[in-house]
């Protein structure tokens, strides 16, 4: 104990001298006389615009007019703290990042009015975002003709539930999905979503019931996630699918955690078990003969972990990833450890019960003035008597620079590993569908995949209905190591490009509409590519983030 006692302050004196440097707008607790007793709770939703913005404009009236705003009850129900309890800045600092976590809302204040000698009433104060969504895309690419559509509403009637129906028709895939989310199930702290996938292979079915934790106080955490779904797996060379197997699976996962200890140091125990069923197919394709189909399995998979987290700091910045948006980011340490035993049963094999490990570590820090950096690293490893039968391994690095006007210098690098000796062999791409702009989507696969990206995003202070205007020049690389291809992790693949990028916390909240123009400066396989427009929502990379996949590419 007194080793572990010791790691632990090892971590924070090195966290403290990069986390507690820097200066932008740090969220610490205030002053012993600052904090009082809760006496009362007042609440106050806004639309979209106000009453006089919408007067004066059609458009943001038209928004108003579409969007429901959020109940009081929403707001109410995230507040954990009673009449008589304490009141402090660290508590007000957690409401506005809690709320703001919901999606829900453009702005958020959260403040402490003082009544008499030592109480104070809550006032919150919430402006929502715009929460209909519909977009749609048509492209030929490669001579395929691709379609989709999607429309959704994040917060149906005011009550902060999801709702989402999206189709996609393309000649080799048709999918059609409908979704819907309830953050606050039957008026508690439980999250329920399910969806259900009709597609070209087969269905998808999830249904996922959390109790997560929702405060840095709270005593415990549990949840519960099914899913069943038939697919084909893909195997991918140059983009083009060289191999499919055909998978039933049908997963059970369930949790139960307790957590202790002071608000900036969490430490959580829980138990974990999985369930895992899968039935496949003969592989088929031009390359099937290359992919190994292991036989139909049953695995049950039980056991312990702990987490800890050491957050002593949050600071709230703009102009990081979001154009106009609070962004909340959390500054120190986390660790992760579970140690499970799987037993297998493979048809045509014998059954086995298999030690498994997997470790994470995370950390966030302010070295310098307006600068943050991010690392993350983590893996899991799966064994019998014989050997090692499974790995995987990842490292993350992203470093952001603010102190340039208007500017933010983005930086990421990512390195993967994965490899797997029982179930189905597994593959990583890279492509212009994950960070790698300027390659068609999967354009390279292999076991190791590494990826850099460096962003200059400029915001223009331009500003249009709301919409904020921002530029990014980047130069993205890629390596991939690919065993049976011969592909090394020495050979690079680059681009560089230019981008826009549209934010608006009325109509966004925290994510940004981008558009890419890429112009690959590397050959592969002696073909050349040309300039590629691509169009998304999100980053490419964000703090502690990856990318999203593009819905559309010309």
């Amino acid at each position: 104990m007194n080793a572990i006692a010791a790691g632990r302050r090892a971590i924070r004196l090195a966290g403290c001298a990069l986390a507690i440097t820097g200066s932008v707008s740090a969220q610490a607790p205030g002053p012993k006389d600052s904090v009082r007793r809760l006496r009362d709770v007042r609440i106050v939703t806004q639309d979209v615009f106000t009453e006089e913005q919408a007067r004066d404009n059609l458009f943001y009236g038209l928004a108003n007019l579409l969007h429901s705003t959020t109940r009081d009850y929403v707001v109410a129900r995230e507040i954990w703290i009673a009449p008589g309890q304490a009141l402090g800045p660290d508590h007000l600092a957690e409401l506005e990042r809690n709320l703001r976590a919901l999606d829900l809302f453009g702005a958020v204040t959260a403040t402490a009015v003082p009544v008499g000698e030592d109480e104070a009433d809550l006032s919150i104060v919430t402006r929502d975002r715009f929460t209909l969504g519909a977009s749609a895309s048509v492209a030929h690419v490669g001579g395929v003709d691709k379609f989709y559509f999607e429309l959704s509403e994040s917060n149906l009637f005011g009550t902060g539930k999801t709702v989402s129906v999206a189709h996609t028709d393309a000649e080799d895939e048709q999918r059609s999905v409908v979704q819907y989310r309830d953050p606050q199930f039957l008026g508690t702290w439980h999250t329920l979503t399910t969806r259900f996938a009709d597609t070209s292979e087969g269905y998808e079915a999830t249904v996922e019931f959390h109790r997560p934790f929702r405060h840095l106080e709270d005593p415990f955490s549990y949840g519960l996630d099914l899913n069943a779904k038939e697919e084909d797996v893909g195997y991918y060379r140059s983009g083009d699918t060289i191999a499919e197997v055909p998978l039933e699976e049908r997963l059970l996962r369930g949790y139960l955690a307790w957590a202790s200890g002071p608000r900036v140091e969490r430490s959580a125990f829980g138990v974990e078990l999985r369930l895992r069923s899968a039935d496949y197919g003969p592989a088929f394709g031009q390359d099937a003969a290359l992919y190994r189909v292991p036989g139909d399995t049953a695995q049950f998979e039980l056991g312990p972990y702990f987490t800890w987290d050491w957050r002593p700091r949050f600071d709230t910045v703009r102009r990081l990833d979001a154009l106009d948006y609070e962004e909340d980011l959390p500054l120190g340490a986390g660790f992760r450890a579970r140690i499970a035993g799987r037993h297998r049963d493979e048809h045509g094999a014998s059954a086995e019960l298999q030690p498994l490990v997997e470790l994470g570590f995370h950390a966030a820090a302010n070295p310098l003035s307006e600068t943050y950096v991010t690392f993350e690293t983590g893996g899991a490893v799966r064994w019998n008597h014989e050997r090692t039968q499974a790995w995987r391994g990842r490292l993350a690095l992203h470093a952001f620079q603010m102190s340039l006007p208007a500017q933010t210098l983005a930086a990421s690098f990512t390195f993967d590993a994965q490899v797997e000796h029982q179930d189905l062999e597994p593959q990583l791409t890279l492509g212009e569908d994950n960070g790698l702009r300027g390659y068609p989507a999967r354009e390279l696969q292999g076991s190791r995949v590494a990826r850099f990206n460096f962003e200059d995003r400029v915001d223009t202070g331009l500003e249009l209905l709301a919409v904020k205007l921002g530029l990014v020049g980047f130069f993205d690389a890629g390596w991939v190591h690919d065993d049976r291809y011969g592909r090394s992790l020495s050979d690079p693949l680059t681009s560089l490009g230019f981008g826009l990028r549209l934010g608006s916390s009325h109509f966004f909240g925290d994510r940004v509409l981008r558009v890419d123009v890429a112009w690959p400066l590397s050959t592969i396989d002696g073909e050349d590519y040309g300039v590629s427009v691509s169009f998304a929502v999100g980053q490419v990379f964000r703090f502690f983030g990856n990318a999203e996949e593009l819905r559309t590419r010309f």
